[in-house]
């Protein structure tokens, strides 16, 4: 036992760090968890609904600011390990001009997004947008170390600033009583001081070199635009419900809507590990053994999601109750639906990372833009007919089409044949001979 908890910590081989990953998602939910419960039973559905109305575009930004960046960057440094230093400082260089960029852009954006907001409201909006330089910063440094094999320093930048969010929030309380402007200076105060403790370690372990940087702009950016489309897609589809719900709903059905999905997102928990984990051995191998480990990992994923989703829709109420209190009782019907639709999230980011192994990150932005098309359409059609719970059930029709569809382009453009989803006697024998 002690051999394989060191061998999970060190996380020298592919198996072993997605273990690492998934026990870092782990303590991520807890976190969060324990952060989305204290903020709702101080803040109540509509405090809450300000605060998501706030604090969700400097993290939309930077991942817009960063779109096809992850993957190329993985990519690249797995591709041209001996150049690791120029690759990171290329990828520092690109995310900095993007993510001022995405700041300008949202100066422009939230006067209308937030119109049912005080004036006040939205000036602060506006001065919190100097934390997508912060966020996109760190979700470079995250992705060089997944793409340079250093998982577990990787796991702890992901893991710092939602254990520091919590931290922030106790400390302060003792002293003020929760506002929604003061959640939201939480927040945005733990992600900077999380970045300020990692990034020194970041620095000393890869180097970046921005002498050599513009030699790598090219490759890096080549890579990074034909990708972009689908982290694009991506990024909206993670936020497309509350940027449609924030000007439709009033702030207290938006708190209930918001407090359902972060608690759906507990299914989501092997999402990090599939996009940095996975990629990395995926694109190391050859494509018949790409395919099987895919394979392998969706019947996995399967089991485990089913399992959970039943589970959770017998003891979602009783569960919302318990943690955020009475009020919240109303959105156990759009948890339900949203449970099932993170994990068809979870399915559809296993196949992606398929396409991006094979150098075809195209096909998955076209797929990615037909969906996020119809999620858009579905919110637009079924949210005024049916508030939240039909936002819910839109995301729920889009997300099995995006999953069907990737399955079907696999079978078109990369000639594998559909795979096995349920697993088999061959599957836990190979679990059993990975884990010795």
């Amino acid at each position: 036992m002690n051999t394989f908890a060191t061998q999970v910590l060190r996380a020298e081989r592919p198996l072993f760090a997605m273990f690492q990953t998934l026990g870092t998602q782990g303590l991520i939910l807890c976190a969060n968890l324990a952060t989305g419960i204290l903020m709702a039973r101080l803040l109540g559905p509509d405090g809450r609904g300000e605060f998501t109305a706030v604090s969700l575009w400097p993290q939309l930004l930077a991942m817009l600011a960063v779109a096809g960046m992850n993957g190329a960057l993985v990519y690249r440094l797995r591709r041209s390990p001996a150049d690791a230093s120029e690759i990171v400082g290329a990828s520092l260089i690109a995310g900095a001009g993007f993510a001022l960029l995405a700041t300008i852009a949202g100066l422009f954006i939230l006067p209308y997004a937030l119109a049912q907001y005080d004036t006040g409201v939205i000036w602060f909006a506006q001065a919190c947008l100097v934390s997508v330089f912060v966020n996109t910063l760190t979700m470079i440094v995250k992705q060089a170390c997944a793409g340079v094999g250093r998982f577990t320093r990787g796991n702890a930048a992901n893991l710092l600033p939602q254990v520091m969010h919590l931290l922030v929030l106790l400390a302060v309380l003792p002293f003020a009583m929760l506002t929604p402007t003061l959640a939201v200076l939480a927040l945005l105060g733990a992600g900077l001081i999380s970045l300020l403790v990692i990034l020194p370690g970041f620095w000393r372990a890869l180097r970046p070199r921005f002498a050599g940087a513009w030699k790598q702009l090219p490759a890096l950016l080549s890579f990074s635009g034909r990708g972009s489309i689908n982290d694009l897609v991506f990024a909206l589809s993670m936020y497309l419900d509350r940027l449609v719900l924030i000007p439709l709903l009033p702030p207290a059905e938006l708190g209930l809507y918001v407090v359902a999905f972060s608690f759906s997102r507990l299914l989501q928990f092997a999402q990090t590990a599939i996009t940095s984990v996975f990629l990395s051995q995926l694109s190391a191998v050859e494509p018949s053994e790409a395919k099987a480990l895919h394979d392998r990992a969706l019947r996995f994923l399967v089991a485990s999601m089913a399992a959970a989703c039943i589970a959770l829709w017998f003891v979602g109420e009783a569960l919302l109750s318990f943690a955020f209190g009475a009020d919240f009782v109303a959105a156990n019907p759009i948890f339900r639906l949203l449970a099932a639709e993170a994990a068809l999230g979870v399915f559809s980011q296993v196949t992606v990372q398929l396409f991006f192994a094979r150098g075809r990150p195209g096909v998955v932005s076209t797929l990615q833009l037909g969906t996020l098309g119809l999620s858009l359409a579905g919110l637009l059609l079924l949210t005024p007919l049916y508030g939240a719970t039909g936002a819910a059930a839109a995301l729920v029709i889009a997300g099995a089409v995006r999953w069907i569809g990737l399955l079907i382009a696999a079978r078109v453009v990369l000639k594998h044949s559909f795979p096995r989803l349920l697993l088999g006697r061959d599957d836990l024998t190979y679990l059993s001979g990975r884990l010795r």
